[in-house]
């Protein structure tokens, strides 16, 4: 029997206070070949060795130039799409280390603060569910269909 890869996926939910309620700092990926155009919360791929949340940190830094002293787990999202299938883990990042912004101009085509009621379009599908489950105080989505990292 053959054993199938299930990649995880870190992000980062960088929020702060604003004039129309929480913001979100969320870049526009570009350059990838994947959901280019589409905002997104910083993250990547989990790397063989790394904890959760070194990952979290890493891909926070990575993206945006900034480390998020504290990481707390948000949400676990499962996902299917088409042949691929894996587990996007949020982190909510506080107490950063400088203001964020684009440190990957390669893969990424714009950055900023966005309410939190309003985010962007097009935005990956996930990041609603995100924001809905914060809001309700649970920490968990079953399996997406149709839908991706």
């Amino acid at each position: 029997m053959t054993r199938d890869l299930f990649p995880v996926v870190v992000h980062v939910l960088l929020s702060r206070p604003g004039a129309a309620g929480r913001e979100a700092f969320l870049l526009r990926r570009a350059g990838t070949g994947f959901m280019d155009g589409y905002y997104v919360l910083p993250g990547g791929h989990l790397q063989a060795g790394e904890s959760l949340q070194e990952a979290a940190a890493r891909e926070c830094r990575e993206e945006t130039g900034v480390i998020p002293a504290v990481l707390r787990p948000l949400c676990v999202l499962p996902y299917r799409s088409g042949r691929h299938q894996g587990i996007n883990m949020v982190f909510e990042g506080g107490e950063l280390s400088g203001d964020p912004g684009i440190a990957e101009p390669e893969r990424c085509s714009a950055a900023g603060w966005f309410p939190l009621a309003r985010l962007p379009q097009p935005m990956v599908p996930w990041l609603g569910d995100v924001v809905e489950l914060q809001h309700r105080g649970e920490w968990f989505r079953e399996l997406y269909r149709g839908r991706s990292s």
